[in-house]
């Protein structure tokens, strides 16, 4: 029986492990395997040990993932709206599978020490041996193993309360975990992590009852921390870029010697006695903090007018150690305002899930200005799926965060975990990694859940749940294969081989773009073959006539139309190009503003296209 209570702790840890080191920074390609992965737990589970307890409260998570698919219908974007719903699903898989964790919170919140040991470990290593962090090692932000350092940074700020909580059990290790997350953090650069980290630190001391033990954590690992993070500042190939190999070993090696150093610091400031907490050293800790916040009121209105500026700014922030005095949002509140104006043409059902990058584009003015995220997640999902799609977010995440809300030492550490994970949201793109979703949503259900009796399901029962989780593996693994053969297709260099695949490609996700360039693009080179890609880019543009790049790739087309070293089809490409710009006025010139002026020119002058247009018109 033990091994039956124990198999979805431990496949939950396979997952999360997985999800951490495997994710694939935005995780696109691990979806398929880690919601699989969770949705045969789930099942194996359910016909074990029969339902959990309160599923009822991942309705709203589950009607947000129906709502997303549903948006496909209107979506501007609906390759990327059903990526979107899948990617719900799988986060409501892992929140299921964590209603079974419910009396297993104290082992999850062990465990989840270790994992976020081992990734801030292999994070930092990666600075120390250049190698373990592949293509990471010539970043200057610290990024690896997850793909991105507020993302990691968020990973940080997971493992801080869980550190203070273990510093109350095994102080050296607690100490030793703090230490290392607190490095990492720093080296992020990630302001928003570090703010939302001392947030959280602050909610530890606030709540848990050990004020004294947990500041006296914090003091031990964060001044070793503080040495540390400043020598590798001064090594450029560590904090910086374009260093050479050699460079990267040798200042990676001091930087390991360090960190041990600093390690053992930590370790022997932990054995320091505590100090007892009495009520005198309590209001002087209390007068003293309000004397800091005080002084940062004063600082911050001194320079309200100026910092307000520089945050509302489109300008980019630098990604070295400047960073920290900056008061740019990095193009934030940009993003936000035109998410909120996209809500305001779409109220109630959003431009479709996954859709801000177009939204994005149609309103930028600069072609350094390009993300597919605002940076916001109730926002998004305001932009993106309208009223409906908000009030559900706003739904699933109050039934979480209200049954999550606890008070006991493990358990409050885990709840913050749950509330790094939401505030963090509000100023990042946390929902697009599973690394940092799937812990959350993970421990989120944990304790939604209640250990309670369960019912066992009929035979009947099990056999409808496998036959809706095919279903759900399908949903998964027909856009995962899409891409994969349209990736295929694309490099194939044997038309007839390529067209197949392409075909093969649209049959399994028929929302996929490029699929349909490729087979266009390997038609053969006669009128007949031109005017069969014609029809094919030109479909490209129906299916998805607000995306710029549509128009764009049926223009690149029209404009290779007639002899080697000719002008084109001017008069035919002209109306591609006029939409292309319309929809994106401030990409770079020469992909596409450069040549819709030429065509313009050559329409004004009143000469028709040369002869060799004349199969194409129409």
């Amino acid at each position: 029986m033990r091994s039956v209570r124990d198999a979805p702790l431990l496949a939950a840890f396979v997952l999360l492990a997985a999800a951490l080191f495997g994710g694939g920074a935005t995780g696109d390609g691990s979806l398929l395997w880690l919601g699989a992965g969770a949705l045969a737990t789930l099942l194996a589970t359910l016909a074990s040990c029969g339902l959990p307890a309160r599923g009822w409260m991942l309705l709203p998570l589950g009607a947000l993932a129906a709502w997303c698919a549903g948006s496909i219908a209107w979506s501007t974007l609906p390759d990327r709206s059903w990526e979107y719903a899948d990617r719900a699903l799988v986060y409501l898989l892992f929140a299921a599978l964590g209603l079974f964790l419910a009396s297993r919170t104290r082992m999850l919140a062990a465990g989840l020490c270790a994992l976020l040991g081992a990734a801030g470990v292999w994070s930092l290593a990666g600075k120390v041996l250049p190698p373990l962090a592949g293509a990471y090692s010539t970043t200057p932000r610290l990024s690896a193993p997850v793909g991105l350092w507020n993302q990691l940074a968020l990973v940080g700020d997971f493992a801080l309360p869980l550190s203070l909580w273990l510093a109350g059990r095994r102080r050296r290790s607690g100490t030793l975990l703090t230490y290392v997350w607190v490095v990492a953090l720093v080296l992020t650069v990630s302001r928003g992590g570090i703010a939302i980290a001392v947030i959280i630190a602050i909610a530890w001391l606030a709540l848990s009852g050990r004020a004294g033990e947990g500041l006296a954590t914090l003091l031990a690992a964060g001044l070793p921390a503080a040495v540390v993070a400043a020598i590798a500042f001064s090594l450029p190939a560590v904090t910086g870029s374009g260093q050479s190999h050699a460079t990267r070993w040798r200042e990676g090696l001091l930087f390991g010697g360090v960190l041990l150093a600093g390690a053992a610091g930590a370790c022997l400031l932990a054995r320091a006695p505590r100090p007892r907490v009495t009520p005198a050293r309590r209001r002087a800790a209390v007068v003293a903090l309000t004397l800091v916040v005080a002084a940062g009121l004063v600082v911050g209105a001194l320079d309200a007018r100026s910092a307000w500026d520089r945050f509302t700014s489109s300008a980019e922030v630098s990604n070295s150690a400047s960073r920290f005095t900056s008061a740019g949002s990095n193009f934030r509140w940009v993003w936000w305002n035109r998410a909120w104006h996209a809500f305001t043409l779409h109220p109630l059902g959003g431009t479709g899930a996954g859709s801000f990058e177009l939204t994005n584009l149609l309103y930028r003015t600069s072609d350094l200005d390009y993300t597919n995220e605002p940076h916001d997640l109730p926002l998004q999902f305001l932009s993106e799926t309208g009223l409906v799609g908000f009030a559900l977010l706003l739904a699933a995440f109050g039934l979480l965060l209200a049954a999550a809300a606890r008070q006991r030492k493990h358990e409050l550490a885990l709840f913050l975990l749950v509330l790094a994970y939401v505030l963090h949201s509000l100023i990042d793109i946390d929902w697009d990694f599973i690394a940092v979703s799937a812990p959350a949503f993970l421990t989120a259900g944990a304790l939604a859940g209640r250990p309670a009796p369960r019912r066992r399901l009929s035979p009947f029962a099990v056999l409808v749940a496998a036959g809706i989780g095919l279903a759900l593996v399908l949903a998964l693994a027909l856009p995962w294969l899409g891409n994969r053969w349209a990736n295929e297709a694309e490099l194939d260099a044997n038309p007839a081989r390529s067209i197949a695949t392409a075909r093969r490609a649209h049959a399994a996700d028929p929302l996929l773009l490029e699929p349909i360039w490729t087979e266009a693009q390997d038609q053969p080179d006669d009128t007949a073959g031109n005017r069969a890609a014609l029809a094919l880019f030109r479909e490209a543009t129906e299916m998805q006539p607000q995306n710029p790049y549509a128009w764009l790739t049926l223009a690149d087309f029209e404009l290779t139309l007639g002899p080697s070293g000719s002008i084109g089809c001017p008069r035919l490409v002209f109306p591609a190009l006029q939409r292309f710009t319309n929809l994106d006025d401030h990409d770079l010139p020469y992909l596409g503003a450069d040549a819709k002026n030429r065509a313009l020119a050559y329409v004004d002058s009143g000469r028709p296209d040369p002869r060799y247009c004349t199969p194409y018109a129409g």
